[in-house]
């Protein structure tokens, strides 16, 4: 029988100690109505001169997530893209890594399929109308291929295992 998957069941947590040897892992959508994946596809498309229609294949993705959300300082997703806004990063400083979870897809007793992939997070905008709680509007866009496996959770962070 289909399962109706929630909106809860896709989740995404960014690294925000990307120059430690440790991962903290911070989930991405608190303060956030609204965050899509963007798969972009990258597609090439040829015409024959024999053919009366023409053949697309798929060469890759330019996978993004663009996000705003509230500012709320304290907050461990919040603090680290407002301190690489504030510090203008570029390169190698507004890198990092990003694990997508399915919760609704395990691959064991209590293991959750995911995908970690490297990283670019940039800032588009900081502030917002007065009187109401300003907000930060970001970009992640993943690079290069992802290491699959599986995430367990303990005190509500994961803890990631790449497949064999």
């Amino acid at each position: 029988m289909a399962k109706i998957i929630k909106r809860t069941d896709i989740i995404a947590f960014l690294n925000t100690t990307p120059s430690t040897e440790s991962e903290t892992w911070s989930l991405i959508g608190n303060k956030t109505s609204d965050l899509s994946y963007s798969y972009n596809p990258q597609k090439n498309t040829e015409q024959d001169v024999v053919s009366d229609n023409a053949s697309t294949t798929v060469d890759g993705y330019q996978i993004s997530m663009d996000g705003e959300m509230k500012c709320y300082y304290g907050d461990e997703l919040y603090d680290f893209i407002n301190k690489l806004r504030y510090d203008v990063a570029i390169g190698g400083d507004a890198e990092t890594t990003i694990l997508l979870i399915d919760k609704y897809i395990t691959s064991g007793a209590s293991a959750i399929q995911a995908q970690k992939f490297n990283c670019t997070v940039s800032v588009n905008e900081y502030g917002g109308v007065g009187g109401e709680t300003p907000t930060l509007s970001y970009s992640i866009d993943l690079n290069g291929n992802p290491t699959q496996g599986s995430v367990t959770f303990s005190g509500g962070k994961p803890t990631f295992t790449p497949s064999v």
